[in-house]
């Protein structure tokens, strides 16, 4: 069975290097991979080298030409991921397509495969984010796709709401738990001194990411900048860049002047995996509103401060704490969090064992994927 993978961005890969490691360990399986989207901005990390890093090496590349942020530039940058990925199917020709979430570029390429009549697999439909279009492109994919992989109870019986078959409905977890209990932690001072800080009181880890349902997608991330620039030099502030969403280069611009003004503190485009599990493991409390403040931050046991809308309506473990985006309320947050310190939580998002499942799942269906094709509306009333 031939599996076309696609990755737009370092938040995709995190979920589908796990479940695509596994499946590429089985002979019976041809797992190849797509890369698009902020993987090819330098400015943003050069994370293409870290999918290489991987062991995937034969790759489709398909440029979006990031020329801008504009609404205009962005849809300019589908229109060419989804022109590109009608091209890839064709050379490729896969049996099914793997894709994850909620970007833009996950929209394309499954518009590219559903032209092309190539079943999809989906990893975290169901979730609910409404400060951001994500959510309209989550439940956009689900519809296009015809196995589901939720990350939570409560996001497979929204996808059942939806009217997709409970029999292809798979809760399995999310596996970008899978990911962080496979990467080794580093001695604190090591990682300090690879990220390129002193160590400190408290290291505070931020990740914020424009809203995209908002009219000034940066607002929220102004009322953060200036929470964190009243912060005492006590603090140490590791900063991770910005997805590649409309309004993200006025928010680098604020997080590069924030770096500039203060003693101890860094901004990175992209941590990479490793980097990242180990900030979660020796950070003090991550605040901004990234979805893995939800995800992965309560399997380590550190505080997350959720700042604004862009999470709203997420499943959320104990560890979370939401506040508004305003500066008094983001530092009010981030000291009641410093004060609780790091403690273990269940959270809801899985057990770290999700890509067996996704593999086995996919697996099952190897003999004749084209009859996941057609798809029948399961109205809930049928099913009383």
């Amino acid at each position: 069975m031939r599996l076309l993978a696609v990755s737009g961005s370092r938040a995709d890969w995190g979920y589908l290097v796990k479940p695509l490691e596994t499946m590429r360990a089985d002979p019976a399986m041809d797992v190849r991979l797509a890369v698009t989207g902020q993987h090819l901005d330098a400015a943003s990390g050069g994370t293409l080298s870290m999918i290489r890093a991987a062991g995937f090496d034969d790759i489709e590349i398909v440029d979006p030409v990031l020329s801008g942020d504009s609404a205009v530039e962005t849809t300019g940058a589908m229109a060419r991921i989804l022109s590109g990925m009608a091209g890839v199917i064709a050379r490729v020709k896969p049996d099914m397509m793997f894709l994850l979430g909620d970007r833009y570029e996950t929209l394309a390429a499954a518009s590219a495969a559903m032209m092309a009549r190539i079943p999809i697999a989906h990893l975290c439909g169901g979730d609910v984010s409404e400060g951001a279009v994500d959510d309209a492109i989550r439940h956009a994919v689900s519809k296009l796709s015809h196995l589901h992989f939720p990350s939570n109870g409560i996001s497979a019986q929204r996808l059942i709401q939806m009217g997709e078959d409970p029999g292809r409905v798979h809760m399995v977890g999310s596996t970008s738990l899978d990911l962080l209990l496979s990467v080794p932690i580093m001695a604190r001072a090591a990682f300090l001194a690879e990220v390129g800080l002193a160590d400190a009181r408290a290291v505070v880890l931020v990740t914020m990411h424009p809203v995209t349902l908002a009219e000034d997608p940066a607002a929220e991330a102004r009322a953060l900048v200036s929470a964190l620039a009243g912060l005492d030099e006590s603090h140490a502030l590791l900063i991770s860049g910005t997805n590649a969403d409309t309004g993200r280069l006025g928010i680098t611009r604020m997080l590069e002047n924030l770096v500039e003004q203060r003693s101890n503190a860094v901004l990175v485009p992209s941590l990479g995996n490793a980097l990242f599990v180990n900030a979660l493991a020796h950070c003090s409390v991550m605040v901004g509103n990234s979805s893995s403040g939800l995800y992965e931050a309560p399997s380590m046991g550190i505080p997350t401060v959720n700042v604004g809308t862009r999470q709203d309506g997420r499943l959320k473990a104990a560890s979370v704490a939401d506040c508004p985006a305003e500066p008094a309320a983001i530092l009010a947050a981030m000291a009641d969090a410093l004060a609780g310190g790091r403690k273990m939580v269940s959270n809801p998002y899985g057990d770290g064992k999700a890509s067996q499942r996704i593999a086995a799942v996919i697996m099952a269906h190897a003999a004749d994927p084209a009859r996941l094709l057609h798809k029948r509306f399961r109205a809930t009333w049928e099913d009383a």
